[in-house]
């Protein structure tokens, strides 16, 4: 009876839920970019101190989208690889017609950058290397 009453306990017992999964990022609205440059600013003065600059073109859906850079990281230390984000948001109220607009950014930087690699939502849209420096 008692094995009996156990096995039937068993047969009852919860299955663990599986594990929450991630959400994927959301797409990239960036239909296209073009004319990236990278270079480190490293020119001597009071207060000075290295920067990294990066801009380029971007093509949007509408001209409600704007993208601007959200932040940098280090990936690797020897030569420096740098990774800078890039998000997009729409305001929604703009008509369907592509629209080319400017992004830059600068942040603080090491002087010797290898290559900095432009993302957007997990997609690399731009791999700018060599970076030079400017003394």
């Amino acid at each position: 009876m008692t094995l009996s009453v156990t096995a039937a306990l068993a047969a009852c017992a919860a299955v663990p839920a599986p594990p929450p999964t991630v959400p994927p990022p959301p797409p990239c609205p960036v239909m296209s970019s073009s004319d990236w440059r990278a270079w480190v600013n490293a020119m001597p003065g009071p207060g000075s101190r290295p920067t990294l600059h990066v801009q380029g073109n971007v093509t949007l859906p509408s001209a409600d989208w704007t993208a601007r850079f959200v932040g940098s990281r280090v990936m690797e230390s020897y030569p420096v690889q740098v990774v800078v984000e890039l998000d997009a948001t729409s305001s929604g109220m703009g008509a369907q017609v592509p629209v080319t607009r400017e992004v830059r950014g600068s942040w603080p930087s090491e002087q010797n950058v290898g290559a900095v690699s432009v993302m957007c939502h997990g997609q690399t849209l731009a791999r700018i290397s060599p970076v030079k420096t400017a003394y």
